[in-house]
């Protein structure tokens, strides 16, 4: 039977080899950048065979140090999730194995309950944004109230739909299961997201699994700056983690959307979903996110709405 630890995040040597293993893994990252060395006419043949062979050197110690955390890190999360569900929120360009091992990390760390939703590409599309704001305002949850001062799409879609998906203070229900069907039904109907009838129940952490956050069209940047405004809005108590690759990082990636916000440091971050070190590190910031509390109380047990069960006030299914 698991070991479930109390109020602990790590312990004893297996917290402090983690620690090691995953500064090197995550460092390789600094010395060998996605994508290559890129260098000017100018720029010595010798300096530049001298990088490569550092660059060759980090990923070395890095595939080393990640295979050290993925031996390391269910013993590591053991508990530390324990009776906090999870809902993992996917973008199209998340990589399909880094979600599911996100998952049994989440699995790993004691979390009794993990579902998904993914976000459409229309949902962080410009061509998408206007329709996305009418949905959301028709299907606003009760007592749910907009921002009048930020108008963005994916901040008002973030508005709307935390009453919806995150459970509040003692693990109680912001919003009613006919308001949940009907905005969920309405967005999906919408083309905005996707999910399995009768599998999105409030929860009480999101991890948000994208690549770099980026959409498509003449402004790629867009889409991240829809995703971290839905972030940003979603949680703003540190219940939301954005966890995407390297690149999404850099070059208007929505984690470096994120970090140069003037609200920087409200959405918890990890920008190596991919490796092992990487998924520890959302756990953690779960856990830290929770005051560093090992678990929560459980999110109600109410089923799921489905489209056997309709609201009242609109057919709009869950």
């Amino acid at each position: 039977m698991a070991r479930k630890r109390s109020g602990a995040w790590s312990a004893g040597i297996t917290g402090a080899a983690l620690g090691i293993a995953a500064g090197t893994a995550l460092g390789a990252y600094v010395l060998a950048p996605e994508g290559g060395i890129e260098w000017g006419g100018a720029q010595a043949a010798e300096e530049r065979d001298a990088a490569i062979v550092e660059r060759d050197s980090a990923n070395t110690r890095a595939d080393a140090a990640n295979s050290v955390v993925e031996d390391l890190a269910a013993q590591v999360v053991d508990g530390s999730l324990s009776d906090v569900p999870a809902l993992l929120v996917t973008t199209p360009d998340a990589d399909s194995g880094a979600v599911d091992a996100m998952e049994q990390l989440l699995r790993d760390a004691g979390s009794p309950e993990i579902s998904r939703m993914g976000l459409t590409e229309k949902f962080r599309s410009a061509e998408g944004a206007d329709e996305l704001k009418d949905v959301v305002t028709t299907a606003l949850p009760a007592g749910t109230e907009l921002d009048v001062e930020r108008r963005d799409p994916g901040f008002q879609a973030g508005q709307a739909l935390s009453p919806v998906l995150l459970v509040g203070d003692g693990a109680t229900e912001r919003a009613n299961a006919a308001d949940r069907r009907l905005l969920l039904g309405s967005l999906r109907d919408a083309g905005f997201i996707e999910y399995e009838d009768g599998t999105l129940r409030p929860t009480a952490a999101i991890v948000l699994v994208t690549g770099s956050g980026k959409g498509e069209g003449e402004d790629p940047t867009v889409g991240s700056r829809i995703l971290a405004d839905f972030a940003e809005a979603l949680s703003p108590d540190g219940t939301v983690v954005v966890a995407g690759g390297p690149e999404a990082d850099r070059d208007g990636g929505v984690i470096e959307v994120l970090e140069n916000s003037g609200t920087a440091g409200a959405v918890r971050t990890q920008a190596a979903i991919g490796d092992p070190a990487g998924r520890v590190g959302v756990v953690r910031a779960i856990v830290e996110g929770k005051g560093g509390e090992a678990s929560a109380e459980e999110a109600p047990t109410e089923e799921a709405p489905t489209e056997e069960a309709p609201a009242e006030e609109a057919p709009a299914a869950e």
